[in-house]
């Protein structure tokens, strides 16, 4: 299938400094703050939706927002950076709502999957695939899909992990530098659940909306939120060329993990890319060596396919980062969050004679500096993100990203992607906020214009006749 729908569900971290003698807000009550100010802006009263088509909401003490449908990993990329950023431009705005009701201080809103008490919440991958192909049914597939995509999951965190100061849920198994931020909490290779069981590869939404007919939707949980763009396109887009060989069938030789989990923790605390994990056959391979392997099949498939020109992008940076892993990490510098990050903190460490490897550095007090940037890196407001810091002395100071200007970002945080249904839900929100007309959007899958109800069964459907006759005619205005 070489048209696919890809989307990102991404939880924030966020969290009250407040003034001395101010009481503290709940977390639902910075959320409805944060979704107040996105309404004024973007959105409608009574819904959740933006003219995006995307969806922003309280879940379980995190503002998560929902991404549009997009077309491509590269659309979905640019979606997340523009949400960032339309999230930090609003903040001064969610917090005059917060002081209206007596609550004083700053509001703080990171990117990052995992608190010092332990918690995790997810940035979650959606992909619409094929439910079974002409040669194997539903459940044949299914466990072929596992089969081939769990190795490539348990290792690419060398390509898009943010990186994380502590070993363990809480930091108890060490103070040391891993990629991962969720590597430690996941802990089966496949379930059905999101927050007890976490695996590798999850089965819990695959008949939830874009999974009509003969397709399913594969919702990943396992993955960490990107402050870089190139990172979030890579994770997306290398899943993406993997299910196009999948669902042709043409699929080579993969080393299967012994401990496909415990090869994950591996993988997730050797920043030297160099660790050997043990494959069921008996051999050891390093996370890049396994890498290579899927890029190697990937690159004779399309030698033999149409391939599209982001396709063919994705698979120059893919063995690109390969190649720089290898050999010269710090080409990533910027691009790969955790390749960025660690070089941040490793200089802090040399300019006080420190190291990862200095005995007793969990007891040095340089350690709650390391754990401050860690967590600075992931703000969202460019004036206090390290990251943002850090983009803008390479790239100037109006830099957003290493993959689009300020303007392509600008630009979609109000306009919906053009050609899914996203389109359909973006513009009806857009139309009702300019007549004030009434419009409820049920779903993903349904709008209702004037009372009158409008299904979007399809996500790649980018144009409704039915809602563009009820509001070329005005019945939105006068219901």
């Amino acid at each position: 299938m070489r048209e696919r729908i890809f989307s990102l569900e991404v939880e924030y971290g966020i969290s009250f400094l407040s003034e001395r003698g101010s009481s503290e807000p709940t977390k639902e009550t910075l959320v409805s703050a944060l979704r107040c100010a996105l309404t004024d802006a973007v959105g409608l009263n009574e819904s959740s939706f933006i003219t995006t088509g995307a969806k922003f909401y309280h879940d379980v003490g995190h503002a998560e927002w929902a991404h549009p449908e997009c077309r491509s990993a590269r659309e979905v990329a640019l979606y997340d950076k523009a949400a960032d950023a339309l999230l930090a431009l609003l903040l001064p705005r969610a917090q005059e709502f917060l002081r209206a009701e007596g609550f004083r201080g700053r509001l703080l809103v990171v990117k990052n999957n995992v608190d010092v008490h332990g918690n995790t919440y997810g940035c979650h991958e959606n992909y619409m695939a094929e439910r079974e192909t002409a040669w194997l049914d539903h459940e044949d597939y299914l466990r072929l899909s596992i089969r081939y995509l769990v190795p490539f999951l348990a290792t690419r965190l060398i390509l898009c992990a943010p990186g994380r100061v502590g070993l363990g849920r809480r930091g108890e198994q060490g103070f040391a530098f891993q990629l991962g931020q969720r590597a430690d909490f996941i802990n089966t290779v496949v379930s059905r659940d999101t927050r007890d069981l976490r695996g590798i590869f999850n089965l819990g939404r695959e008949n939830e909306p874009f999974s009509e007919g003969n397709y399913r939707r594969l919702h990943l949980i396992l993955g960490d939120a990107c402050m870089s763009g190139y990172g979030t396109f890579l994770k997306l887009g290398t899943v993406g060329l993997l299910l196009r060989l999948l669902e042709d069938l043409e699929i080579g030789e993969i080393p299967h993990l012994k401990e496909p989990v415990r090869a994950m923790q591996i993988v997730s605390r050797d920043p030297s890319c160099t660790a050997l994990l043990p494959l069921y056959d008996g051999r050891q391979m390093t996370a890049i060596d396994i890498q290579r392997i899927y890029l190697e099949q990937v690159m004779r498939y399309a030698e033999r396919h149409p391939t599209s020109p982001e396709e063919r992008e994705l698979i120059l940076l893919w063995a690109g980062t390969l190649d720089a892993l290898q050999n010269a990490p710090s080409r990533l510098f910027g691009k790969v969050d955790w390749v960025t990050k660690k070089s941040v903190l490793d200089r802090l460490l040399a300019q006080n004679g420190l190291s990862w490897e200095t005995p007793g550095l969990e007891r040095h007090p340089i350690r709650y500096k390391l754990q401050e940037l860690d967590i600075q890196y992931h703000n969202i407001d460019p004036a206090q993100s390290l990251f943002y810091k850090l983009l803008r002395s390479l790239r100037g100071a109006e830099a957003l990203d290493t993959l689009w200007d300020a303007e392509s970002v600008r630009a979609a945080q109000s306009a919906p992607p053009p050609y899914t249904r996203a389109r359909v839900r973006g513009e009806v929100i857009a139309s009702a906020r300019r007549t004030g007309g009434r419009v409820e959007v049920k779903g993903w899958s349904e709008v209702r214009l004037g009372g009158q109800r409008v299904e979007l069964y399809d996500p790649f459907t980018f144009f409704s006749a039915e809602a563009y006759t009820i509001l070329k005619e005005g019945r939105l205005v006068s219901a």
